[in-house]
């Protein structure tokens, strides 16, 4: 018995495919653009004699859309400071900086002149008193405390900031990461008190005379002595005996002094000098004092 296979359709082969196929979503896209809810609704307006919606032709819409850009740009003006009115602050804040320092320095010249005839009336009473010794120890303990003028031998050491000098982002100039050769109030700290073992016997930074009482210290990114800011390089009169710098070159100051400058590339010279003036300290602030006759 033989069994009979159904015969089957000869496979079709397949035509050029139409190109225009892919495109009959754009099409349909372009051909309808609005949604079907969207066109229905048209219509209907279009039926009942109807003008197109209005969009962007509202009235309403367009007062909004002004008021919020007003709105935009008052803020944007509010926040941010025009250039000249911050310029023109900024004078002013430095103009009256340098009228206060002016005030200032007339009324430490008036300070040291009455001072000065301060002492000429004392040493005239003590003259009268007949009391040579107490004159004499008077004038060693105004050396001692700064509070007046001393002229003598000694010399100038000058610190300089090593070139291209900075700081850091947070204004450190001696930071792990900021190794920028910028003399310190710490480094100055070190240096005087060098000076001070090596026998000095009074000591200025720029004019500024060291007393017990006298600070170094950072303020910001400046160094301050005596609550008044110096401006490198830094100029350190001392007065003292002949073996004075030799004597700081071999201590700690002196050693510490070297490490600067081979480290961060701070520069430093001493010039000797025979005759160098120091002035007194600013003011000098009596906190102790017992009668004369408590001490009979």
């Amino acid at each position: 018995m033989r069994l009979r296979l159904p015969k089957l359709a000869p496979e079709r082969q397949p035509g050029p495919r139409d190109p225009a196929a892919s495109m009959s979503l754009i099409n349909d896209v372009i051909r309808h653009p609005l949604d079907p809810a969207y066109e229905a609704e048209a219509q209907k307006r279009r039926a009942a004699g109807l003008p197109p919606s209005s969009g962007t032709h509202s009235p309403l819409l367009v007062l909004a859309v002004f008021l919020i850009g007003f709105g935009l740009a008052m803020s944007a003006m509010a926040l941010r400071v025009p250039l000249g009115e911050a310029k023109k602050t900024h004078d002013q804040l430095v103009s009256r900086i340098n009228d206060g320092q002016k005030l200032i320095d007339t009324r430490s010249g008036s300070v040291k002149s009455l001072d000065g005839e301060i002492a000429r009336l004392q040493d005239s009473a003590l003259a009268r008193s007949n009391k040579p010794d107490v004159s004499n120890d008077l004038r060693d303990l105004e050396t001692l405390t700064g509070a007046v003028a001393v002229t003598g031998a000694g010399g100038v050491l000058t610190v300089k900031d090593s070139t291209g000098a900075g700081t850091d982002a947070q204004g450190d100039p001696r930071s792990g990461s900021s190794d920028t050769g910028r003399v310190s109030s710490s480094d100055l700290q070190v240096v005087v008190n060098g000076l001070w073992q090596a026998g000095a016997e009074a000591i200025s930074i720029n004019g500024q005379r060291l007393t017990s009482l006298s600070a170094i210290r950072f303020a910001g990114q400046a160094i301050l002595v005596n609550f008044r800011p110096l401006v490198p390089p830094y100029a350190i009169s001392a007065i003292g005996p002949s073996t004075m710098y030799a004597d700081f070159q071999k201590n700690s100051g002196g050693t510490y002094l070297a490490g600067l400058t081979k480290g961060f590339g701070i520069s430093s010279a001493y010039d000797a000098r025979k005759n160098l003036s120091i002035p007194a300290a600013p003011s000098v602030a009596l906190n102790y004092a017992r009668s004369a006759k408590e001490n009979k």
